[in-house]
Parts: C-alpha cells; sequence; structure tokens
C-alpha cells in the first residue's frame, strides 16, 4: 500500500514535466536556445568583402529590378549618367516580381526597341546580371510565403541561365524603409515591413545558393541601429534613394566583388 501511494506522488510531480515535452492543446512551442559559443558558417553564397574591383568591374553589370534600382538611372551614378545603357526594365520603370516576370518586355536601352527580357539577355549576354527584388507587395509577398515568392523569382533565373548562361547572376537584397515611410496603406507598423523585408531577403539569399549565384548584402550598409533606413538615405518618401545612398551602394558592390 505504502509503495501504491508513493508510486501515485511520483506520477503527480512527473505529470508537469510530461505534459511539458509532449505539449497540450494549449501549449505553445518553445525554441531551443543555441549554445552562446554557437556560430553558423557564412553562407558560400554572400559576397564578402574584397579588394576594390574597379571601374570597368562596375561598368560590366547590367541593373535589373524595381524601383529602386530603376533610380540607379535617374540619379546619373552609372557610366553614361542619365542616359546609361546598364539599367534594364519597361518604359514604366519598376519590374513587380509575379507570374508574367518571365514574359516581360523591356525597352531595350542599346536601341530603344521593345524586346522580351530573354531576347535583351540573348543579345546582350552581360557579364555580371544584378538583380533587386522584396520591396514591392513586401506584406502580400510575406503572406503568400516563401515557396509563393521562391517560384516566381525562378522563372526570372530560369529565364536567365537558358538565355545567358555564362552570365554571373548576383541576387541584392532589398532596401529597408524609413520612419518617414507612409504606411496608411499597410496593415502593419514600419517595423513590421522591415521584418517582412528582412524575411524575404532570407529568401532570396536560399535561392542564391540553390542555383550557385551570389548574394550581396547591400541593406547592411543603409540600416539604422533600429534596422530602418537611414533618413539622410531616403529622398523624401521613405524608400527611394538619394544620389549618395546609390554612391555608398555603387562601392560596396565594387568591394565585395565576384572573380
Amino acid at each position: 500500500m505504502k509503495n501504491k501511494k508513493l508510486s501515485s506522488i511520483a506520477l503527480l510531480l512527473l505529470l508537469p514535466l510530461l505534459l511539458s515535452a509532449c505539449g497540450s492543446e494549449n501549449s505553445l512551442p518553445t525554441v531551443a536556445e543555441p549554445p552562446e559559443d554557437s556560430t553558423s558558417p557564412p553562407s558560400s553564397a554572400l559576397l564578402g568583402e574584397t579588394e576594390d574591383f574597379g571601374q570597368s568591374y562596375l561598368d560590366s553589370f547590367v541593373f535589373f529590378g524595381e524601383s529602386t534600382t530603376y533610380h540607379l538611372k535617374n540619379r546619373g551614378v552609372l557610366k553614361g549618367g542619365t542616359e546609361t545603357k546598364q539599367v534594364w526594365g519597361p518604359d514604366g520603370g519598376t519590374v513587380n516580381l509575379d507570374g508574367t516576370i518571365g514574359s516581360l518586355v523591356i525597352r531595350y536601352p542599346e536601341t530603344e526597341e521593345l524586346l522580351t527580357l530573354s531576347q535583351a539577355l540573348s543579345r546582350k549576354k552581360p557579364s555580371y546580371l544584378l538583380l533587386c527584388f522584396g520591396l514591392n507587395g513586401a506584406p502580400q509577398k510575406l503572406r503568400g510565403g516563401a515557396e509563393a515568392y521562391k517560384k516566381c523569382y525562378r522563372l526570372l533565373l530560369d529565364t536567365v541561365k537558358q538565355s545567358s548562361p555564362e552570365t554571373k547572376v548576383i541576387l541584392q537584397s532589398a532596401f529597408p524603409v524609413a520612419e518617414n515611410m507612409d504606411m496608411s496603406a499597410y496593415s502593419m507598423t514600419l517595423d513590421q515591413l522591415n521584418g517582412a523585408i528582412e524575411t524575404i531577403n532570407g529568401w532570396t539569399l536560399e535561392l542564391a545558393e540553390e542555383y550557385g549565384m551570389k548574394y550581396l548584402n547591400t541593406a547592411e550598409i543603409l540600416k539604422d541601429e533600429q534596422g530602418r533606413l537611414h533618413m539622410e538615405y531616403q529622398s523624401g518618401d521613405g524608400y527611394h534613394l538619394t544620389r549618395e545612398a546609390y554612391l555608398l551602394i555603387l562601392r560596396y558592390i565594387r568591394t565585395h566583388g565576384w572573380k
């Protein structure tokens, strides 16, 4: 009888531990803390700091992406100034990363013809192609999830590989937004939006690893202590960049080169 009583007490003492280990209907999952001295090796896709690859390296790029990429042309920071032929896009300037990306028509700057992206790549065969996506529709992309985002990006990457297989493709991080960003059209806070952009950048890095391409984390030089775009780098709306910001980015590209 005494042994049965002791067994019952032991079971009562162990019950909270068993519930914690197995989970219950109302329990929340816990995340184990990593050891203090644990470090993850950097991704093989991440471009680290190098010597300055120089202006000729920068001149060998074609830039393609959202309006924050197209404004490289407006700011006149590339070879040819505002008449540069290094920035590609449709007549509207910005590109949306969606299911139509593979058949997108751009204004080919060499001849001013309207060409599909595939046709332009087959004709130009650039040495380097820098792609930058993730800010446009970031909340929707986050809700859609990693696979939906990657599916659209793969359409673009497959088009590039098929049209110009020797081109070295670099996937660039999307940029954070500043505290003066108008958030009235968003169902989230500024910091939640920057968190969404950061998550999408992580998905982009995974794509670079998947395709054997490179990832350029230029976002890191634009952030303040709160993970927001530095106010002095935004041009008035909280997300488009100043000329000085673009010069900083181009310097980063030159000093994080890919041979």
